[in-house]
């Protein structure tokens, strides 16, 4: 993690010259519907009518642009997606994360796509005791479509987002596919830069 950190602080210094665009920082949550599957079954099928399920997302991304007058910031990313199941005594939920890079880019103005790939993991939490929590890694990935409100720097996201993931659980060694689609809210901090 320190040499990456290293790595990232050099290369920022290097481009730093460089006529660029400028930071790029967004943050926010964002409700809708989510779907699990593990070993093929969807979660949902285990469970009747009465438990109330609820899936929700959450997105940091934090980059920089590096062109001058381009519509286009290049960014990490944490995305994370929480799927949950509770009937008034006992609750299930699955939790995937997203680290990777992503890219941004704003055909005008008022529009912010994006999308991120990288590496998931899981962590799973339940009140039952035979449900195992943990994954020994996957790939996950984003994309969005927003609008993007505010004149100077700082702005607000209004958006959809999907998000889908594929862990291999630990101990049984089952697949876990998460994904979900969601409105989300943001704030951001950007130079949005007119389209030429």
């Amino acid at each position: 993690m320190k040499r990456l950190m290293a790595y990232s602080f050099v290369f920022f210094m290097l481009l730093s010259p460089v006529a660029a665009q400028g930071l790029y920082f967004d943050i926010g949550l964002g409700v809708g519907g989510a779907w699990t599957q593990v070993d093929g079954n969807n979660v949902s099928d285990l469970f009747d009518n009465s438990v109330n399920e609820v899936g929700v997302d959450l997105g940091l991304k934090f980059g920089y642009g590096l062109i001058r007058n381009a519509p286009l910031y290049f960014v990490g990313t944490f995305g994370a997606m929480g799927h949950r199941f509770d009937d008034g005594s006992n609750y299930l939920q699955f939790n995937a994360y997203l680290i990777g890079p992503g890219v941004i880019y704003y055909p005008i103005p008022l529009i912010q796509l994006a999308g991120s790939i990288g590496y998931s993991f899981i962590g799973n939490q339940t009140s039952l005791p035979t449900i195992m929590y943990k994954s020994t890694g996957g790939f996950a990935g984003d994309i969005s479509f927003a609008i993007d409100f505010g004149q100077r720097n700082h702005g607000g996201l209004i958006g959809i987002r999907y998000f889908g993931a594929i862990n291999t659980l630990e101990v049984s060694e089952v697949k876990q596919n998460s994904s979900a689609l969601s409105v989300f809210f943001r704030y951001a901090f950007r130079q949005k830069i007119p389209v030429m």
